[in-house]
């Protein structure tokens, strides 16, 4: 019988002291994989419970046995391996569902996990039946308002920064600002401006870092940046209450030229008498518009206040200067884009999914190093791919690392940027998922609508 062959590996983490093991190098058996190398952590650790590990080789998780890796590699068995490990994630739990009417075609969860404690109305659904709801941290329903006629398309929590205040876009063309009002109990979303310059329906939103501007697009194919937030805010505050609306709206006065006025803007009444309706701030002029695409604008974000990005059904990807109003770089791709996400810590790098139902990962610093066409090329790769259309992508607020996708198969998938293969695969949906989002706090936890009518709410696993 041969004998089994033997990988001298050497154990290094950024982990705390406790957690750290000598870094003299042992010899291993070369079939090992994650599981077993995690076996021997916690033996080292003495840990009790056990905890899972995942382990790196320059940068990249080990999703095979030892000799496989090396082998993939071109390393040398004689060699030193180098494995770096760190706690591994635990795939989110399914915890609660909740009907809606229609499809819930939209999802923020950012304020869905606080750790100072608010919990009340943080989780945000926007539905094909045109209402907004908000739901506490087990899927209660604290308020809901007849947003849009047509559907929502999508909702958007500002920052914190700026207050209580959240974005609605929808098939009317229109996109909404609304105040959470200061009394729980009252269960009531106020209206505050309706933004009026789309001419199709308005496919996304996207708040600025500062919260005092957001991008709109869609199927107009048209991109405009508005000016939002506390200012305008306090404008509407001053017209519901019979003043001169442009008495408010001093955020103009550097470049930017807001028409704004009052109007009636009466929603239908919602299903529970709360119809969110009143005087409104109308706006119909964009501080500036930003042209390139040649058909529907289909998503955008906005992850820091210098790199904003957007995707068509012209199959681009286009990070934009938006001081100067031209797109700073271009990837063309051969499928309609659906949807975006880049991280805070991170935003030159961009995450998109597509109707070939591929993942994919611009590296937006690498095209503006190498210029041409072949370095666009290189700066885009295939992370991985789903059984049907991605149409959500989701950056985890806690790891520059993590993603999560929806998909029109059904099912949502969690993904680490240092492999090429999911994480985890949840499948409780039981038609096209249509967005996903993470819970805000860094616990982990994930939100979901679909086709089904469902939204779900996934518990945080460990690891993130």
């Amino acid at each position: 019988m041969a004998e089994e062959t033997q990988v001298l590996v050497k154990f290094v983490t950024k982990l705390p002291i406790s957690l750290r093991v000598p870094e003299t190098p042992v010899a291993v058996p070369s079939t090992l994989r994650r599981y077993g190398l995690s076996q021997i952590i916690n033996h080292l650790l003495a840990l009790d419970p056990p905890r899972p590990f995942d382990f790196l080789v320059n940068g990249e998780l080990v999703r095979c046995s030892l000799e496989a890796h090396l082998l993939g590699h071109n390393l040398s068995a004689e060699s030193t391996l180098q494995l770096e490990y760190v706690p591994a994630v635990v795939p989110p739990r399914h915890k609660h569902s909740t009907p809606h009417d229609d499809w819930v075609s939209s999802v923020d969860g950012s304020r869905g996990a606080d750790a100072s404690g608010e919990a009340a109305g943080s989780i945000l659904s926007g539905s094909c039946d045109g209402l907004l709801r908000l739901w506490d941290a087990d899927l209660h329903c604290t308020s809901s308002a007849q947003a849009h006629d047509g559907g929502v398309s999508c909702v958007r929590f500002l920052p914190k920064s700026q207050g209580d205040l959240l974005l609605t876009a929808g098939k009317d063309r229109t996109v909404k600002m609304w105040k959470l009002d200061d009394s729980a109990s009252s269960g009531r979303c106020r209206l505050l401006a309706a933004y009026r310059g789309h001419s199709d329906g308005v496919e996304c939103v996207a708040p600025s870092p500062s919260g005092r501007r957001f991008a709109s697009c869609g199927w107009d194919g048209r991109l405009m940046v508005w000016e939002t937030g506390r200012a305008v805010a306090e404008a509407a505050e001053v017209a519901a209450e019979g003043g001169e609306a442009d008495a408010g709206v001093e955020c103009s006065k550097k470049k930017r030229k807001v028409a704004a006025a009052t109007t009636n803007d009466h929603a239908a009444p919602a299903a529970n008498g709360n119809d969110g309706g009143g005087s409104c701030l109308s706006i119909s002029e964009c501080s500036t518009e930003l042209n390139g695409h040649l058909h529907c604008v289909s998503a955008v974000c906005w992850a820091a206040e210098e790199a904003l990005f957007s995707s068509g059904w012209d199959h681009s990807v286009r990070r934009w200067d938006v001081e100067a109003g031209v797109a700073a770089d271009t990837h063309s791709g051969s499928k309609t884009v659906l949807a975006l996400a880049s991280h805070a810590a991170c935003p030159q790098l961009l995450a998109f999914g597509c109707t070939d139902c591929a993942l994919r990962i611009w590296d937006s610093r690498a095209r503006a190093g190498g210029g041409g066409g072949g370095a666009d090329a290189v700066a885009v790769t295939t992370q991985g791919s789903h059984g049907g259309w991605v149409t959500g992508v989701a950056w985890c607020p806690s790891s520059q690392h993590h993603l999560a996708t929806s998909s029109h198969d059904g099912s949502l998938k969690l993904w680490d940027l240092r492999a090429r293969v999911s994480l985890a695969s949840l499948s409780h949906h039981t038609g096209k998922v249509l967005c996903v989002g993470w819970l805000g706090g860094g616990g982990g936890g994930l939100v979901s609508g679909g086709a089904d009518c469902q939204l779900r709410l996934y518990e945080g696993g460990a690891g993130l």
